[in-house]
Parts: structure tokens; sequence; C-alpha cells
């Protein structure tokens, strides 16, 4: 409350001129607070005293409004009495203080007004004082808003680095208005209100653009309208979301390899909160192989498992740094990758060709693609896993760059071709392309000319395997038995296609042969057809009589300390301690299987002198590209053994070779009639001798005595002799025949040593025994002779229908009748037979000069019967 300085004199106050001398104090308060509205009560002299006070507002003199009574007591004592319409108990008379006050409290807003306070003193004149009250109201605390919105602002309102804000404050009331201005860090910020709605006052402050400054800054929205009370306040502080200062790369290198894994790292500063660090390969995310770190409050760490890709030569790996909660706040650093890898090669026959037309004669060309960082510094090319070089003779033809040109390709040049790059990644092959080559058909490996048994009357398949590509599309067969060339019919053999497990694209055709007199047997020929063309060379079929097998060949006996020195793989069997070696190993080659597959191997071993049969060894007929080899354990070093070696099949047991004497010693190799030792070389040699003059002289004078007694005798018919043997089949009907004829010359040698020895004497002595047979027999009569002696008589073997018949067959009297000799040679016997280069040696010294007969090939011939001929003896004629 202001007090004026000249009270209790009439003044001029405020501007008005009282027009009498009653003196004017202006006095301002503020509302809700306490006001002193002074009356000077002090009476003129010293003896007189204050008995009446009276206050009055607003020119209103009729009731007064506060009244002190102090008649008959003293001013301290006085009676008080307050309107209660107007202050009630808010108001109170101070006489205790000079001047004394009228105490209001609290002070209204209505209480302003002029008052007028006179005071009665018991003798001197009254005495009037005029107070003129203003009465401050105080505005409202400020409201603080943010945005436009008018959302009540946070204590820690968030803002963006960069972006804007806008803050409200807000004042409502106040007399007068208030002034409302904004303090940034008690500075003065802005100090434009306005007034709106008569009694709100604003102050917006807008900021375009937040910076890091105004982070943890206090703003202050202060509202006054008076000096007599501190500013009313309201104030935030501003909490700023910071973007990322920095992010950077830290370990980039200039090139990095495919498929190697490398910690890449990238770390960020400055961004609050904690910035998040994400990784981009071009434009895709890489996820699930980064690890985040936070060093500090704004420092932020990323490690990136990374494992580049082929894919990613020339691409740019990005760390990129962002604050999620402000907008466009990403920082990035981009790493340009470049990426080395081992080449990444693809071939692709050329463009040009067709891959399923590709013939024997035509050009061929390759193209290899090859991808590498760093260049490839060298490029090869493969056939079938082999490598491939320039030459021009063989029509292989590497021009330079990327390409392989093959001139005049044939069968041979198809396979998987691939080409190789290498660089300093390393070296890379090419996934295969097969190149396919089209060719008329061929018969199949080893299937060019088979020989194949058969008994009259059994049904035999023949199997004519091809290869060709494309398939064939028909096949032809024919037959020949040097008399006349016949085609087969087309329904009398079929078609068929391979099975899965046939490789090397080849195809059969199957034709069910029945042979039923001697004119079939004979060379059966198949041809096959492609697109490409016909077949040039035929598959052959040689289709002989079946009989026993032929003695096995090149038999060798070799001691060996233990049954695995052959298991072993050893070819030279080393010479060991006689005392130790109780092993013999007996190897031999195959001779012709008969026209049957052989089943099995005999060896038996005799003791010396041949007192007793020591074993017989069984060995199953499994291998036949190495020929039997025998393990013969329990032998007796010093002591003599003979061994006879047998092939079997269907037909029988061969005729034996025998080893002998066989003895167990330090050096022991016995081959197939011939000694074993030094110690018997001499006694051998002798005893050969010794026979061999006797034998020559015992055949010379038989031959000569044959010789002339044929001349005075003339020839009778040859007797036969048949034996039927019966094998039951599974249907109990087929049946066999076999034919034996009566020996007339017999020939028996000891040793194959003393055959050898004879060998030229018997053989001359033969031709002539066998001249002067033919002479004989050309005389003999037609009828004394068997029909037919190959033939199975019909009534004792159920008739099969045969598949195929020749166009031509001729008679049994009509073959009968051309034949003008029948000879009868002994079946080889035991353990004599000598195996020259290019012919056989029989003990009767005929020679047969021919090949010796070559083993079918591994194409299976099925057989529908089990029909066999036994027989003791070759039958020869003159068919």
């Amino acid at each position: 409350m202001d007090r004026g300085e000249n009270a209790g004199r009439p003044v001029k106050l405020t501007g008005l001129l009282l027009t009498i001398c009653i003196p004017v104090l202006d006095i301002t308060a503020v509302a809700g607070f306490k006001a002193q509205i002074p009356c000077d009560i002090e009476p003129p002299t010293k003896d007189e005293m204050v008995i009446m006070v009276f206050w009055y507002k607003d020119g209103k003199d009729g009731e007064p409004i506060y009244s002190v009574d102090a008649r008959g007591r003293a001013v301290g004592q006085a009676k008080l009495w307050s309107d209660p319409y107007v202050f009630g108990e808010r108001a109170t008379m101070r006489t205790n203080v000079v001047p004394a006050e009228l105490e209001i409290d609290p002070l209204q807003s209505t209480d302003a007004g002029i008052y007028r306070c006179r005071v009665d003193f018991k003798d001197s004149p009254t005495k009037n004082q005029k107070i003129n009250l203003t009465v401050i109201v105080p505005p409202k605390k400020p409201v603080i808003y943010t945005g436009s919105s008018k959302v009540l602002a946070k204590i820690l309102q968030p803002f963006n680095e960069g972006g804007e804000m806008s803050l409200l404050c807000e004042v409502i009331g106040g007399s007068p208005p208030p002034r409302v201005t904004w303090y940034f860090e008690g500075k003065l910020l802005d100090d434009t209100y306005t007034l709106e709605h008569g009694d709100v006052t604003i102050n917006r402050l807008d900021i375009s653009r937040v910076t890091r400054d105004f982070l943890r800054a206090r703003l202050i929205c202060r509202a006054s309208n008076t000096q007599l009370m501190s500013p009313l306040t309201s104030e935030i502080i501003l909490d700023v979301n910071l973007k990322p200062l920095m992010v950077n790369i830290t370990n980039k290198r200039n090139h990095i390899s495919a498929l190697r894994t490398y910690e890449i790292e990238c770390a960020s500063s400055g961004s609050r909160p904690e910035a998040i660090i994400t990784w981009w390969k071009g434009t895709h995310q890489v996820k699930h192989m980064a690890r985040n770190f936070a060093d500090s409050p704004n420092v932020t760490r990323s490690v990136l498992s990374y494992v580049p890709t082929i894919e990613d030569d020339g691409k740019y790996l990005t760390c990129r740094a962002e604050n999620p909660v402000v907008p466009d706040s990403a920082l990035e650093d981009r790493w340009r990758l470049l990426v080395h890898y081992a080449p990444v090669v693809t071939i692709k026959l050329g463009s040009s060709l067709r891959a399923n037309d590709i013939n024997e004669g035509d050009d061929v060309y390759f193209e290899c693609d090859v991808r590498a960082n760093p260049k490839a510094y060298k490029l090869a090319w493969f056939k079938d896993g082999k490598e491939l070089h320039q030459n021009a003779t063989a029509g292989i033809i590497l021009p330079g760059g990327q390409s392989l040109v093959l001139q005049s390709v044939t069968r041979s040049s198809a396979g998987e071709y691939s080409c190789m790059a290498t660089n300093l990644e390393g070296k890379s092959t090419s996934r295969p392309v097969t190149l396919e080559i089209m060719y008329a058909p061929i018969c199949k490996e080893g299937s060019s000319t088979q020989v194949v048994g058969a008994l009259k009357h059994e049904t035999i398949s023949l199997v004519c395997g091809v290869q060709s590509k494309p398939p064939p599309t028909t096949f032809h067969w024919t037959f020949n038995n040097s008399g006349e060339l016949m085609n087969v019919p087309a329904n009398r053999f079929t078609q068929f296609k391979p099975l899965s497990l046939m490789t090397n694209h080849w195809h059969g055709s199957r034709l069910n042969y029945t042979p039923s007199n001697d004119m079939d047997y004979g060379t059966v020929a198949c041809w096959a057809r492609n697109r490409i063309g016909l077949q040039k060379t035929p598959c052959l079929f040689q289709i002989i009589v079946a009989g026993k097998p032929y003695p096995l060949q090149n038999c060798t006996a070799v001691q060996s300390t233990g049954p695995y020195a052959y298991r072993m793989g050893h070819e030279d069997f080393k010479a060991t301690d006689p005392r130790d070696a109780d092993w013999l190993i007996v190897r031999c080659s195959e001779g012709f299987d008969g026209g049957l597959p052989l089943t099995n191997y005999e060896l038996e071993v005799y003791s010396e002198d041949n007192v007793y049969h020591v074993n017989t060894i069984y060995l199953n007929h499994t291998d036949r590209s190495t020929g039997p080899v025998f393990e013969v354990p329990g032998l007796e070093p010093g002591r003599n053994y003979r061994l006879h070696l047998y092939a079997v099949n269907a037909k029988g047991r061969s005729d034996p070779v025998v080893l002998e004497p066989v003895t167990l010693k330090g050096v022991a190799m016995y081959t197939t009639g011939r000694g074993t030792s030094e110690e018997t070389t001499d006694y051998s040699l002798l005893v050969a001798c010794f026979a061999g003059g006797i034998t020559a002289v015992c055949i010379l004078i038989v031959g000569i005595t044959l010789t002339l007694y044929r001349r005075n005798h003339p020839m009778q018919g040859i007797k036969t002799l048949t034996e039927v043997v019966q094998y039951e089949s599974k249907d109990n009907r087929m049946h066999a025949m076999a034919t034996s004829m009566t020996t007339t010359t017999t020939a028996t040698t000891t040793s194959s040593t003393m055959m050898s020895a004879v060998g030229t004497a018997a053989t001359n002595g033969y031709k002539d025994v066998r001249n002067e047979f033919k002479e004989r027999s050309s005389s003999v009569p037609t009828e004394l002779l068997d029909d037919d002696p190959d033939l199975i008589p019909s009534k004792l073997l159920e008739q099969r229908p045969d598949i195929f018949e020749p166009n031509y067959a001729p008679s049994v009297a009509d073959r009968t009748k051309g034949c003008g000799c029948l000879e009868e040679l002994d079946y080889p016997s035991p353990s004599s037979v000598l195996h020259a280069k290019d012919s056989w040696i029989y003990p009767n010294s005929y020679v047969e000069r021919s090949l010796s007969p070559a083993r079918p090939s591994t194409l299976p011939v099925h057989r529908t019967h089990d029909i066999y001929t036994r027989s003791l003896r070759v039958q020869e004629s003159c068919i």
C-alpha cells in the first residue's frame, strides 16, 4: 500500500483538484492480499480526544461501512463495527499505528473505490480524509501448450533436432491485463503478447529449426501486471532428439574374396537416443548377420559377419545410422565392393548346332563362357574327365579364345565335354554337356561273331544286340549253310527295347532257332537299320553241334608257401624252401566250351604209381576271363603226384589234362606234357626215346597189315551202337539220345612226352590208313548206312515246333545219297591232347588244320529245353 507524503494538508492528488480542502490519497493494492487504508485520527491538541471514526465509500454519506466508537473510553478500547454486507470480518481498524489504518484482508476486486474517513473529536471540529483505493487483480498462472492443437506441454517436452518448435503461453484474467513474455536461460526471448477474448492474454513462440543448443534448455513464460508482486511463471525443459553426427565403416578393403567370411565394423556417434545401425546391400537390407554394441550414450558400433557372393561384385555395401524418432536423420557410409571370385564356367554347344541332329562326319564346336574376377589366365577342355589338347590329326582344334572345334566327329567323339578356367582365386569346371553322335547300327561290343552250340531239335534263343543312335527301326535275319542264303521271315523274330540296366544304347532282336538236321547248322546273320542307315557289318552266329568241352590248355603248376600267393596278385611265384612248401597252385586256360556253357572245373590228385586217389577239387565256373586256378593243399614234399584236370559242361567232362610227375621241391614248375625236375630229365628222355621207337615200329607194322588186309577184303558196314539216355525235366516229357560208334582204331600213349616224340611218324602213318579207308568206303552200299544217325527218332522224342525252317531242307535220302564216305574218329583220350599253334593233334596222328574254336561271346544264348546228347565218340560226316 502506498501512502502520500503530504497527508493532513490540502494537496493535489493524481491530477484531481479537490474543491474542498479534504486530503486525497491514492493507494494501490492487489486483490487477494492485505490492503491498508490510512486515516489520520491524531487530535489537534493534546487535551483533545477522539470520540467517533466513520468510514464511507464512493461518496455514500448515509450509513457508514465501518465505525469506531470511543465515547467514554480510550480509542484503543473503542467499540468496532463493520457492515456485514461490505467487509464483514475482513476489515479491522488498527489505531495503534500512526496513522491509523483500516486493514482489509483479503482484499477483493469489489473493494476498489474512494473511501472517506471522518474523525469526530470531543471539542474540535470533525476531520475528513479521502483515499482512492485501486485494486489490482493478478492473472492466473500461465499455461504452456505445444503445437496448434493446444496440447499441454510436458516438463520434459521432446523435440526433434532440425524440426520446428511451436509453444503457446496462455494467461487468463488479470486487471489490468498482464504482460506475457518468454525467457530462454534467463534472457528475454519473446515479449509479443496479445489480449484475446477480453481476459485471455497469449504469447506464441515459434522456432523454425531446433538446434542441438536447445537440449536440456529451460523455457519460462512470465505473466505480470503489477510491481507489487512477483511475476507468475511456467516453465518447461526441452528434451531434443538428436540426429547422428557421424557414421563410418572403419575397416574397408581394396577387394574381398567371394564365399569368405569378413567382420566389417561400422561406428556412429552424436545420436540421442542411440542410433540404430542397419546394413544394406544395394537396395536390400542385410539382416541376421549384424551385432550392435553401445559403447557410450551417443556412440554405437555394429559388426557385420559378411560372406560376399559373386553377385555382390560392383554393388555398394552401406552402413546406415538412424535415430528412429527423428525423421530424415539417417546418415550413410557406402563401400563399393570389389569381389574376387573363382571362375564361373558354363559350356554350351554351338548356337548353330542341334544337339539331337549330329551325325558322324559333322563338325562340332563348343563355346565356354567364363565369368571371373580377376580375369582367368588359363582355359582347358576335357572329354569324359580327360584333358584335350590341340591335335589337328585327330580333328581337335583349339582356335584360341573360348572355343573348341571337333572336325569330322565319329562315334568315339560322343561323351561329356566340359571346360575349366583358372584365375588367382582358384579353378572351376563347368557342368558337362553330353555330345551324342547319331550313327548307323553296329554289333554290340564283343558280339560281332558268336559260336553257339545246339543239339538237334533244341530251341536256342539268338539275341542280336546292336548299338545305334537313334534306336534301330527294323531288323533283318538271314541263314547261310554254305549251300544257299535264305532270308528269315519277319514273323520269326521279335524286336525288344533295352532294359534300364543296359547301357551304351544297345537294342536287340531275338530269334528262336531250332536245328532239325545237319543242313540247319551254319551261319545266322543279323542286320539292323535306323534313320541314319543300314548296318554295314552283320552280327554273326555260328551254329555248331554241341558237345563236351575241349581239354584245358597251358596248365601250369607252381608250389607256394600258402594259399594266398595267387589271391594277393603275385604273377611270378617265388620259390621257397621245400620244407615250408606244402601248397600247389595250378592254373590253366580254357579251351572251347563245346557249345554249352561251362559249369565247373575239376582237379583230381593221384599218388605216385597210381596207388590211390588222394583228393578231388571242384572249382565253380565263376570267372571266365582268367581261367581256372586251383589251390591244392596237403601235399607232402618229396612225393610224386599225378594231376588230372577237367572242364565240365552239361554234356560231361572233357578229356583230362595230366600233369605228372608233380613233386613239391624248392623250385617247382610243371607244364602240360613236361618233366618237373632235373633229376627226372634223363630218365624221362630215355623212356620217351625207347617207347617212341617201339610205338613207331608197331604203328608201321599195323599200317602195313591193315593196308594189305583191306586190299584183299571188302569193307563191311559200320555197326553203330545207340544208347538212349533219358533226362527228366520239369514236365517229365523231355528225352535225349546219344549215338556212339564202335572204335575201329585205338592209339594210346602213356604220356604227352611220348606222343610228342612220335607225332610226325604217327601222322604220316595215319594219313595212309585214312586214304585207304576212303577208297574202300566208297564202295559201301547206301542201304547199309544209317539213314541219319544225327537225328532223333520221332517215336522216342516228343516233337517240338520249329520256330524257323530253312527254305531249302533236303530229305534224308537225298543227303545220304550224295555221301560217299563216313569216317569214325576217336575222341582224344585223357592227357593226350597236344596243342599246336594252329591245329589240334589227336592220338591217332590225325591233324585237324583249323584254328582253335573260339569261345562264344558273353552275350547270353537262351536254351528253352534241357536236352543233351552223351556220345562216346565224335562222328564226322561228309556234309
